[in-house]
């Protein structure tokens, strides 16, 4: 289990610094989920590392709230790529297919890692 949260603080990390340094929204909703996630995360990963009791707890929770996040925005990429393509043509089909595989990264990105991590502690668990 070290090893998941040495994972989930360096997301974290990575997370923090690409949704507010390098690529920062306008959104302030999209900003407070994400640094929600990112405290929950970084907490959970800390929770871990440290053999604490509540670290399983809390990181499954934010493995739960990282796997909503991703979800909610697929959804909105998704949608945007419908609008894209349905109002500016022919170069709304090119802008489609880029927000299309935006979501793809967003699922390889965000959503993995919070599968892996709670198939391994539900087996844990069990």
């Amino acid at each position: 289990m070290k090893l998941y949260g040495a994972l989930d603080v360096a997301f974290a990390a990575l997370y923090a610094w690409f949704g507010f340094v390098f690529t920062p929204g306008r959104s302030t909703a999209f900003n407070l989920a994400l640094a929600l996630v990112c405290l929950l995360l970084a907490s959970g990963g800390v929770g871990l590392v440290a053999d604490a009791r509540w670290g399983r707890r809390l990181a499954t929770v934010a493995c739960w709230a990282l796997l909503a996040f991703s979800a909610v925005v697929v959804l909105l990429l998704v949608a945007s790529s419908a609008y894209l393509r349905g109002i500016y043509g022919p170069l709304g089909k090119g802008m489609a297919v880029m927000t299309l595989l935006v979501a793809a990264l967003v699922i390889e990105g965000f959503a993995l890692l919070p599968l892996f991590q709670l198939r391994a502690l539900r087996r844990r668990d069990a």
